[in-house]
């Protein structure tokens, strides 16, 4: 039905606009009359009220305890709402929770197409309201990478302290995961641990589990090994005995991450192999897999096998179009051609000017700037070395 045959007789449309948009209040007569031109009774929306507060609360239930297919079964039975729920006081906690299923399935552009609409609106957002859609615009930061604008949402949140209800813990489970990203481990260990603790009131499994993994690699970042190790040792007796999705070879390449940190290169290539063999082959994860098998081999002095495991990953990362990971591969198969002056020319031309522009590669930009550094020197060629120093 259009807006004009709807508010024929009834009102203007300007405002039926501003009833649908929820920026003017409707008399009862008016909403009665346009209900029953929709044949829709009040008896309806009362009804359909209730049942919409009940899949609202089951959805977030099934957001915040990640049960995938739940998930989008609560999410379709809210959209058979969509007319209705305009006439109930959940016109917006709907939309905010249609923006957080956007996030959960990682289906940025529709997120992103939602926070616009919810962001016009916001004036008319109650104050619980307000600290979702902050929380929210904080996800779709971290899932584009801008860490600092998330870690200011998150922390002003955090630190109002108002409106969190039950998604204090995933607040503080991702206000962990940007501080680690900034590389501020000690606030990143605190968070973690208040997440850990609403997760375990909750008894919350997969949240512990993710919680856990957070706190192991800030403990290794921290270089507090024990407690790292210690962690990933219990996270593994978890998800060995009940497994959860691809956390396993997850945790099998960040034991290897740590155990390479300890100078323990034979077991952490073992742990990157054995993660390699069962990790999904369509994302970036396993391309980093890959690279941390063939870069360990290289340091080990396996050459052929390094030279094998690298000819897979600029094979693999041709294929999924990433660049770096190509870059990187190319660099080390010079290497193991005996083409070094070729190999240190191509990483200062071609991969340092690349990683110095990309802030997720910040590790490689140092890694590679050690090695050019090194290579310098060694050729004594000091001024030239002191600018890769960092």
């Amino acid at each position: 039905m259009t807006q004009s045959t709807l508010s024929m007789g009834i009102c203007s449309i300007p405002h039926l606009s501003k009833i649908e948009n929820n920026s003017k209040e409707a008399n009862k007569e008016t909403i009665r009359l346009l209900l029953e031109r929709l044949a829709i009774s009040l008896q309806n929306v009362e009804d359909s009220s209730r049942n919409i507060r009940h899949v609202l609360a089951e959805f977030l239930a099934h957001i915040q305890y990640c049960e995938e297919e739940k998930v989008t079964e609560a999410f379709l039975q809210l959209e058979y709402y969509q007319e209705i729920v305009l006439f109930t006081d959940y016109i917006y906690l709907n939309e905010l929770y249609k923006l957080r299923y956007y996030l959960f399935i990682k289906d940025i552009a529709k997120a992103e197409k939602q926070l616009k609409w919810l962001q016009f609106q916001k004036q008319n957002f109650s104050q619980h309201e307000k600290y979702l859609l902050s929380y929210f615009s904080a996800l779709i930061l971290v899932l584009r990478g801008r860490y600092e604008e998330a870690d200011e949402l998150l922390s002003n949140v955090v630190q109002e302290h108002i409106g969190l209800g039950s998604f204090e813990g995933e607040i503080y489970y991702h206000l962990a995961v940007v501080k680690g990203y900034l590389d501020q481990s000690s606030q990143a260990i605190l968070y973690g641990k208040k997440a850990l603790q609403f997760f375990k009131e909750q008894y919350n499994f997969k949240r512990i589990i993710y919680a856990l993994m957070s706190l192991a690699i800030n403990y290794s970042r921290s270089k507090v090994y024990n407690e790292a190790l210690e962690t990933y040792n219990y996270l593994l007796r978890i998800t060995e005995m009940f497994p959860h999705g691809n956390l396993l070879p997850q945790i099998y390449h960040n034991i290897g991450d740590l155990h390479h940190n300890m100078g323990n290169y034979s077991i952490a290539l073992a742990y990157f192999k054995k993660s390699s063999t069962i990790m999904p082959k369509n994302n970036e994860n396993y391309l980093l897999c890959l690279y941390n098998v063939s870069q360990t081999e290289f340091r080990l002095e396996q050459w052929s096998e390094s030279k094998e495991s690298f000819e897979l990953l600029k094979e693999e990362a041709l294929k999924m179009k990433a660049l770096h990971y190509r870059l990187y591969a190319i660099f080390y198969l010079l290497l193991l051609n005996d083409q070094k002056e070729k190999a240190m020319l191509f990483l200062e031309k071609k991969i340092m000017p690349f990683t110095s522009k990309r802030g997720e590669l910040k590790e490689a930009h140092h890694h590679f700037s050690n090695i050019l550094a090194d290579y310098y020197k060694q050729e004594g060629e000091f001024e030239k070395a002191v600018q890769f120093i960092m």
